[in-house]
């Protein structure tokens, strides 16, 4: 993930050099996230529910997001 973490940071300070004001970088990876769902400690039988909220954060308000996590 090394490799992915330096494209986006090379991306970020190019973004940043053009002066076109405030920007905003969102990142889909799964593997991301898997790592921060383990590192959560959730049961891996969760996975598939918990990916299912998160990717409703484009549609959704948040507290309707979490309280489905909850």
């Amino acid at each position: 993930m090394l490799p992915d973490a330096e494209v986006l940071a090379v991306c970020c300070e190019i973004l940043s050099s053009l002066n076109i004001g405030n920007f905003k970088v969102k990142l889909n990876h799964r593997k991301f996230l898997d790592a921060m769902i383990e590192l959560s400690g959730c049961e891996k039988r969760k996975f598939k529910s918990i990916c299912s909220s998160i990717d409703k954060l484009d549609k959704e308000p948040w507290e309707k997001v979490r309280i489905e996590l909850i």
